[in-house]
């Protein structure tokens, strides 16, 4: 019995030797303060940490590097086109061309659409459609071929790609007036296939949008989208034009009219709306509710915010001498920032301490928790060695 007592003697008093068999984790204090040392430097399986006191201008000197590729440009350094758009044919595109009391001119697959076919019979209806596609058009117009052209009547191959319809109807014009005297022209696009933009990422329906004779800006496709989803990272969203991506802000575009983010899109353009599970910080340790806590889409984050959402400290369980703010700041290196909240004035301090996205707040548990912790673990093994006892006398 003497013996068992010295056992459990001996391990109540490692435990509270610094508790170091407490359960769950922990930052070791300075056995000399009590408290974690202010400034030091150690490198762990090649990772590099900085543990520093945590101030306003030390937290925001050092920024967690982005989640993605961060855009090259703003929505204010892209020039933002004004009056004056014209579309401009491409190829594939299908163009509507009438010529004003000369029906011979005109597509005959147009008279097939409007019902000539019942006044012809299904036969001349066949060929109607047969000689439309033979000229370079379809049923509603003439397609503007891959070499940019498309064909007319005693015109010939007319190069039509990369010109405003107000240029195709003078050329049109000009070309015919050599046959019939002043020619009364029009000219329309009937199917828009050549240009086109992309919408895509936290969107309630990602589309590919073509682009028309009317200007398309961002706004625009957002709402032909269908909106953005509840997961939308509205402040990450990005254009891609090219080999340039540039950053659009679509909290300041939708919610505050904010019109230096309603970029006018161009063909190719590819608007990205990411979802804002990247943007979370992590609340862990002795708090009510630990938790991962999306940041806001509009204003900065701070740290008396995130605690606030995870319920705050447990006024039992936590030390508040020792809360650590983790941030990776850099390839290889993670800074972790030191706050003794003891002090209404520290409490403060962290409503001042903007957050980044993927910040690990850590809450480390008092020293009478720990014990507490290690006694809960010991009593059953204790219990367990009495009634061993009991069963061997």
């Amino acid at each position: 019995m003497k013996r068992i007592a010295v056992i459990l003697a001996s391990s109540i008093y490692l435990a509270l030797a610094g508790c170091a068999l407490a359960p769950g984790m922990r930052f070791d204090p300075d056995p000399a303060t009590g408290t974690t040392a202010q400034t030091s430097e150690v490198d762990v399986n090649g990772q590099h940490y900085v543990l520093l006191p945590l101030t306003v201008a030390g937290a925001n000197a050092v920024i967690a590097p982005p989640p993605r590729p961060a855009a090259s440009e703003s929505a204010e350094d892209v020039a933002q086109t004004g009056g004056g758009y014209q579309y401009r044919v491409g190829v594939g595109d299908v163009l509507h061309v009438v010529v004003w009391d000369h029906p011979e001119l005109n597509n005959p697959g147009i008279g097939v659409q409007s019902g000539s076919a019942s006044q012809f019979g299904s036969a001349q209806s066949l060929a109607a459609q047969t000689v439309a596609t033979s000229n370079g058009g379809d049923a509603l117009g003439r397609v503007v071929q891959a070499d940019g052209t498309i064909y007319y009547p005693y015109i010939g191959a007319l190069h039509v790609a990369g010109k405003s319809v107000p240029d195709i109807r003078r050329k049109l014009t000009s070309g015919i007036a050599r046959y019939v005297r002043s020619p009364q022209l029009d000219v329309r696009v009937v199917s828009f296939r050549s240009q086109k933009v992309y919408v895509t990422g936290e969107v309630k329906q990602p589309e590919v949008v073509p682009l028309t004779d009317v200007p398309m800006n961002v706004a625009d496709v957002i709402g032909l989208a269908g909106g953005v989803t509840p997961e939308a990272d509205l402040s990450g969203a990005t254009l891609t034009r090219g080999q340039r991506q540039i950053s659009i802000d679509l909290y300041r575009l939708l919610y505050r009219g904010d019109m230096r983010n309603n970029v006018r899109l161009v063909d190719g353009d590819i608007v990205d709306v990411p979802n804002r599970r990247i943007k979370k910080v992590f609340v862990m340790g002795e708090v009510a509710k630990p938790a991962s806590i999306p940041m806001p889409t509009d204003g900065p984050y701070t740290l008396a915010e995130a605690l606030n959402d995870a319920g705050g400290m447990n006024p039992l369980t936590s030390n508040a001498r020792q809360l650590y703010l983790v941030r990776a700041s850099g390839p290889g290196t993670t800074t972790v920032f030191h706050l003794d909240c003891s002090s209404p004035v520290a409490v403060a301090l962290a409503d001042q301490i903007a957050l980044s996205p993927r910040d690990i707040i850590y809450v480390d548990a008092a020293s009478v928790t720990r014990f507490s912790r290690v006694v809960s673990q010991l009593l059953p093994f204790a219990g367990g060695l009495a009634d061993i006892k009991t069963l061997g006398m």
